[in-house]
């Protein structure tokens, strides 16, 4: 029988990754909401504002109405959302949208308020701006003062 080895065994260290992952799993949490909040915006963007409520009435506001045909001729469609705001209480939530839309005659931009309270939304404003830059109040059925482009050269 081999005689017990006086000297200690010497095991082979395990270099293993921990840091590393321990790292990699802090960065990723870390930049977990802004991943979160940017998948959001792109999907409201490219698909989400197709079932936004108040853009729903917007839209169907300016699809009916006579004064949007006339400006911007038939066929019109929301082709994007520049710009956004909301706030919301317990009760009530108001919404601010900026957006672009296209028709026969040409694009425009409509900027609608609303509110939504226990029902659908109800639209407090919604302000058109033609293709020749006038300005059209569409609830009130008015033309706006201010905002057309001057067409000669007169001083």
């Amino acid at each position: 029988m081999p005689a017990p080895s006086s000297s200690p065994q010497v095991y082979a260290q395990r270099r293993g990754n921990g840091c590393l992952w321990g790292c990699l799993i802090v960065m990723l949490l870390a930049s977990l909401p802004f991943l979160l909040a940017g998948g959001y915006g792109a999907w409201f963007l490219w698909d989400g504002y197709k079932r936004n409520p108040v853009l729903r009435v917007a839209g169907e506001l300016v699809r009916k109405d006579g004064m949007a045909r006339q400006v911007l001729g038939d066929g019109i469609t929301i082709t994007g959302v520049e710009s956004n705001s909301f706030s919301w209480m317990p009760g009530q939530t108001d919404n601010a949208y900026d957006v672009t839309l296209e028709g026969s005659k040409g694009e425009g931009r409509l900027s609608v308020s609303a509110h939504t309270g226990a029902g659908a939304p109800v639209l407090d404003s919604a302000i058109l701006t033609g293709p020749d830059g006038r300005r059209y109040d569409l609830l009130k059925h008015q033309v706006l003062p201010g905002g057309e482009t001057q067409t000669d050269n007169s001083i």
